[in-house]
């Protein structure tokens, strides 16, 4: 399931932030079918504001964790990427959480492995006693 998908369904497990200021990402807007079964943009979403920026790239610039509505917004500067062939009326929109995605996986924090906690579970009870 795509990360926008599981966003939208409650799925993320979590209420925190999934990008940060400095992360690029990428409008995708939610899609649908038109009248005459074009896969678009959804028409719920073809009039408002946010839908001329589909498609294009960007840095998160600032976080608005409760909007007015309460829904986490991202700032999202356009100004430094090569956006031209979108024509986007200008250079930062906010964006809801569910229209961004990200154009670089994080990589994966790998915690070293501690080998002397594990040692001591091996044994429950203490040799020459009874357990």
């Amino acid at each position: 399931m795509e990360p926008a998908t599981l966003a939208r369904s409650g799925e993320t497990g979590n209420n925190m932030a999934r990008f940060e200021s400095g992360d690029e990402v990428k409008v995708r807007m939610p899609r649908g079918k038109s009248k005459r079964g074009v896969m678009g943009i959804s028409v719920m979403y073809t009039t408002s504001q946010e839908a001329k920026f589909d498609g294009a790239t960007g840095t998160v610039t600032g976080i608005d964790p409760r909007s007015a509505l309460g829904i986490p917004l991202y700032l999202v500067d356009f100004s430094g990427h090569d956006n031209s062939r979108l024509g986007i009326p200008w250079q930062a929109q906010w964006m809801r959480e569910e229209w961004i995605v990200p154009t670089q996986e994080k990589a994966p924090v790998i915690q070293p492995r501690d080998d002397e906690a594990a040692a001591g579970m091996g044994r429950t009870s203490q040799p020459g006693q009874s357990s």
